[in-house]
């Protein structure tokens, strides 16, 4: 009785090893659209009295086909600063939706 119940245990054991030794195929990407490269401008400036001003663009297209354009901007001076985050997604028929965040922190 016990030697069926070894035998059963090792059997399962076996499977599952084998199992787990299976390789599976890579996740999918989504296919390469033409234009889709992705452009980043920074441009860091000095703000009035003191700080600073900073401003990240990146534009690209997702795998739909979209325009999407993600704009940070980051202020800081004597006032405290301030964080700004826009996102603009615009569709291949003109029509576009912005989302945009702002964040202030006074001192």
């Amino acid at each position: 009785m016990i030697n069926h119940l070894l035998a059963g245990l090792s059997a399962v054991f076996l499977m599952a090893g084998v199992a787990s030794a299976q390789t599976y195929p890579p996740p999918t990407t989504p296919p390469e659209i033409p234009g889709s490269g992705t452009s980043t401008t920074t441009i860091i400036s000095p703000g009035p009295n003191g700080g600073y001003h900073a401003t990240t663009a990146q534009h690209n297209v997702d795998m739909y086909g979209n325009r999407v354009t993600r704009k940070d901007i980051y202020r800081e001076g004597i006032a405290g600063s301030s964080e700004t985050h826009t996102t603009t997604t615009t569709d291949p028929w003109g029509g576009s939706t912005t989302t945009r965040t702002t964040t202030t922190n006074h001192q």
